[in-house]
C-alpha cells in the first residue's frame, strides 16, 4: 500500500514541535545526536521516526526528521526539517 503521507508527516512535525518547545542551548547541545523512535500511527501501522541535529552554520541549528514504515519508504522517507537561529526564531 505504501507509506501514508498524511501519517508520516504528522509524526515527523509532532516530534519537530517537541523540539520547538526548547531553546537554541538545548538544541545546541544535541548537535550530532540521532534519536530513533519506534511508533504506531493513527492507522495502526508502526513507523520508524528518526531524528538528527547538526549544526546548518552562523550558529543555527537544522533538525531533520525522517519518517518511514518499514517497507520501500525506508528507501525513500518523508522528511521534515526545522532551522533555529541563536536568537530562537526559525528560519522560514
Amino acid at each position: 500500500m505504501g507509506l501514508n503521507k498524511d501519517i508520516a508527516a504528522q509524526l515527523a512535525e509532532a516530534r519537530l514541535a517537541e523540539w520547538k518547545r526548547d531553546g537554541h542551548d538545548e538544541w545546541r547541545a544535541m548537535i550530532d545526536d540521532k534519536n530513533l523512535r519506534r511508533v504506531v500511527g493513527e492507522d495502526g501501522k508502526r513507523y520508524t521516526v528518526v531524528s538528527h541535529a547538526f549544526d546548518d552554520g552562523d550558529g543555527r541549528v537544522r533538525m531533520s526528521v525522517a519518517v518511514d514504515d518499514g517497507g520501500l519508504s525506508a528507501l525513500v522517507p518523508l522528511v521534515r526539517d526545522d532551522i533555529m537561529r541563536p536568537d530562537g526564531t526559525f528560519v522560514r
